[in-house]
């Protein structure tokens, strides 16, 4: 009880501080928020680490690399589960600053091996995954870096099998997110290399992937892209078709045509959102209308809650008539507006 409201006392505390640094002169607001960190772990210190950054003079960013210092030279005792580091280094990237370029190399190098539960964990790894997002917002040169994260699998602490793919996959997730950030030729080609090799690599890596090199718009776009686009994976195909109308609009409207006739049924509908983003104000109404009339259930069910979104009378009238006449129930009930 005592701890928890010790706790409770040093949140309030660093609030207070935070909301007064606002009208303190810059030094004294810098000194003032470092002094708070440094007090210990309490539920606001990632809030004064981000009020120091948000200040406007030239002795922050020194000041933010400092304190990553400081924490890093008693990690152990300071910043066991990296959490200050992380949010410090989330910060730098923030400001903009080329001043933090090595600090956060260092950082994406970083490994910690900690007990925080059960097992020895890496704690490092939230870290790393900042520092990736962190070095593509300050240096256009850091591809590298995020090379090396984007294909590094192999776990730094043991781990059971099943759980090895998955182990480091925040940081190449945010590898490839950095890349498309960066915007980098040489990027546009490791995640193209990424996602033709896949090598057993998890979803959630694949669709940061898919979402960068779409948002690149390479002239391979659509030769990598389209075997995911038609694919097995229900969420890879269909972040592939979204993350493509929103890139390319009506562009690749063909293709997501081509798309919908070959998905399983449990894709068609997110292919049919898809479609209807790339289209836009291009007769929208008149290609769901189409669609009403498709001989597959699930393409009229996902055109009849798309349709909702464009009522008019002849709208109405053929939700009506789908309403009575439609073969499957679950359309019969989703065309039915009463």
């Amino acid at each position: 009880m005592e701890k928890e409201k010790n706790m409770a006392s040093a949140y309030e505390k660093t609030v207070d501080i935070i909301d007064h640094s606002k009208d303190m002169p810059a030094e004294e607001a810098i000194d003032a928020l470092i002094r708070c960190v440094k007090a210990g772990y309490n539920l606001a210190f990632e809030k004064a680490i981000h009020a120091l950054a948000d200040i406007d003079h030239p002795s922050v960013v020194p000041a933010l690399i400092r304190l990553y210092d400081w924490f890093q030279a008693d990690s152990r005792k300071r910043d066991r589960s990296c959490d200050a580091r992380t949010a410090i280094v989330e910060a730098l990237g923030c400001t903009g600053s080329t001043q933090s370029i090595s600090l956060l190399k260092k950082a994406a190098r970083t490994v910690e091996r900690a007990k925080l539960g059960p097992r020895i964990e890496d704690a490092a790894i939230s870290l790393r995954a900042a520092a990736a997002i962190a070095l593509a917002k300050v240096d256009p040169d850091c591809l590298y870096e995020l090379a090396v994260l984007l294909f590094d699998e192999k776990p730094d602490v043991p781990v059971s099998t099943a759980n090895r793919p998955y182990e480091k996959s925040p940081v190449r997730r945010a590898a490839a997110q950095a890349i498309g950030i960066l915007g980098d030729a040489g990027g546009m080609a490791l995640l193209a290399v990424k996602l033709r090799f896949p090598n057993g690599e998890v979803p959630d890596v694949i669709a940061e992937c898919l979402e960068a090199l779409i948002s690149m718009r390479p002239p391979y776009l659509i030769e990598v892209v389209k075997p995911y686009l038609m694919g097995f994976d229900h969420n890879l195909s269909a972040i592939a078709a979204i993350s493509l109308s929103e890139s390319l609009g009506f562009e690749v409207i063909d293709l997501l045509y081509e798309t919908l006739e070959h998905v399983s049924d449990g894709t068609k509908e997110s292919i049919l959102v898809a479609i209807c983003m790339a289209a836009k104000g291009h007769r929208i109404k008149e290609i769901l209308l189409n669609f009403l009339d498709h001989p597959n259930e699930f393409v009229r069910l996902g055109a009849v809650k798309q349709i909702k979104n464009h009522l008019d009378d002849e709208v109405l009238r053929k939700l009506r008539q789908m309403r009575d006449t439609d073969p499957e129930i679950s359309v019969r009930l989703e065309a039915a507006l009463d």
